[in-house]
């Protein structure tokens, strides 16, 4: 298939197109370049002065496309012809591409998603008055069978079939899918699996979604529903995913106003994976974890690179269940790592035993409004004449406001900010740059792959 022929993969559903106020034909196309490309992938143009963003298109191409969208300040479309094609250009793995939400950057050569990412953030610190003396090398790892878990929504359909699948992007309605070539092994097989199991289940029993994980050592099925089954059902569910199944894999269900799945399985393994050649971490469903284990890795090798050879004191914040704590353990004589969920203490501090570990406590603290950081009831809390060498954050989405006061007045040496969304980084960064840090050095980490997902790393130090 050509760069040309593979554009049928993002135009196979015909769009209503409208202009000023009215229905245009659904045949009536405009053609025009496209200069750039927009934070969300899609393709821009200028049409009379008027920003248009072209969905299925890249820079550097002439194109036909529809409108679809027409708004006082831009326009939206989407490509039905293309007329010149970009080198970018390359088919999509996915047959189901044009339609899921789950990715939105398959055309586009993987290298050149890289590059666009870099771009990205450079220009959102240029907007926000920040410039780093440093930038370091991209993260990138293979792009395909990079996901170890996977949240599928689920629906059963008229006829009594289970519709399986992510979310068409912007609505709600449910792709099905019966393959994805960004997950891990052996989480494949388990897409394919999942309609004929789910046929199996009491007919009353309502499944919202399931959550798909690969651990080092097994995969488990969360799923969610409408209610707990019986005790005398469990052993059929379990019999009949015995006999879809290959290989290991656990059962998780959780139902109503639960926050937590519970096992159903008999089996006592827990779900790990590795962080370093000799850390490994436990977890369950649900759990918050790094979803592409080879860049998760890789952040941790650079983030020590950054890190002086012997320290004293790091603080974590957003610890989770150790991810970053406990490697952190290798260069610092004594690590705080601080969450707000009591349960993700509670295994980090059992991830820790379990690697025999020593050097590290854990505490609990409201992070969203920064309570509780100065009296958390540690063994050996940092003092004024001890002080800390690092605080380390990695935030939700919406960044580390609640604590960033409490990081600017800690008197930490270097701060180290992992964002999943860099424009929450950069505010947070103007409190740091108030307290007289500065930028020196950062770079982002490719942990989504043919989304226009952006993770960074970002090193701060005192002035």
């Amino acid at each position: 298939m050509s760069r040309v022929e593979c554009v049928d993969l993002l135009i196979s559903r015909p769009i209503p197109t409208i202009k000023n106020g009215k229905p245009m034909s659904e045949k009536q196309t405009l053609s025009c370049e496209v200069i750039d490309l927009s934070h969300d992938g899609r393709g821009v143009a200028r049409i009379d002065g008027k920003a248009c963003f072209i969905q299925g298109a890249l820079p550097n191409e002439t194109i036909r496309f529809r409108y679809n969208n027409r708004k006082r300040n831009y326009d939206e479309g989407r490509v039905t012809d293309i007329i010149q094609v970009s080198d970018d250009r390359v088919e999509p793995d996915c047959k189901h591409f044009s339609r899921c939400g789950g990715c939105s950057l398959q055309h586009l050569d993987h290298g050149k998603q890289v590059e666009f990412k870099q771009q990205q953030l450079l220009a959102s610190l240029r907007r926000g008055g920040i410039e780093a003396e440093t930038l370091l090398p991209a993260l990138s790892a293979p792009h395909w069978g990079y996901r170890r878990r996977a949240r599928l929504a689920v629906q059963r359909a008229k006829d009594g079939k289970f519709l399986i699948g992510f979310r068409n992007a912007g609505s709600r309605r449910i792709e099905p899918i019966t393959q994805c070539p960004v997950l891990t092994e052996p989480l494949p097989t388990a897409v394919e699996l999942l309609p004929a199991w789910l046929a199996c289940l009491p007919g009353d029993i309502r499944v919202f979604e399931v959550e798909l994980t690969s651990g080092d050592n097994s995969i488990a099925i969360a799923v969610e529903a409408s209610r707990f089954p019986a005790d005398e059902e469990v052993p059929a569910m379990l019999g009949s995913l015995e006999n879809e199944a290959q290989g290991p894999v656990q059962l998780w269900w959780k139902a109503g106003k639960q926050a937590r799945f519970t096992r159903l399985d008999t089996g006592t393994d827990n779900l790990c994976f590795a962080v370093t050649d000799n850390i490994s971490l436990n977890f369950e469903p649900g759990q918050f974890i790094q979803v592409n284990g080879q860049i998760n890795r890789e952040m941790i090798a650079q983030m020590l690179s950054l890190l002086p050879e012997k320290g004293g004191t790091a603080v974590d914040l957003y610890c989770g269940t150790g991810n970053l704590s406990l490697p952190l353990t290798q260069r610092f004589n004594h690590v705080i790592g601080i969450e707000g969920l009591p349960d993700l203490v509670k295994g980090a501090a059992e991830n820790a035993r379990q690697n025999n570990i020593t050097n590290v406590e854990f505490a609990v603290a409201d992070l969203s409004r920064g309570i509780g950081l100065t009296n958390i009831g540690l063994a050996n809390p940092p003092t004024a004449d001890t002080g800390i060498d690092l605080v380390l954050l990695d935030p939700p989405r919406n960044g580390a406001f609640g604590v960033m006061p409490w990081v600017a007045q800690s008197g930490a040496k270097q701060v180290v900010y992992i964002s999943c969304h860099p424009s929450a980084m950069i505010r947070d960064a103007a409190v740091l740059a108030e307290a007289g840090y500065r930028l020196k050095a950062v770079g982002v980490m490719d942990m989504f792959p043919h989304t226009t997902h952006i993770e960074a790393m970002a090193l701060f130090d005192k002035a």
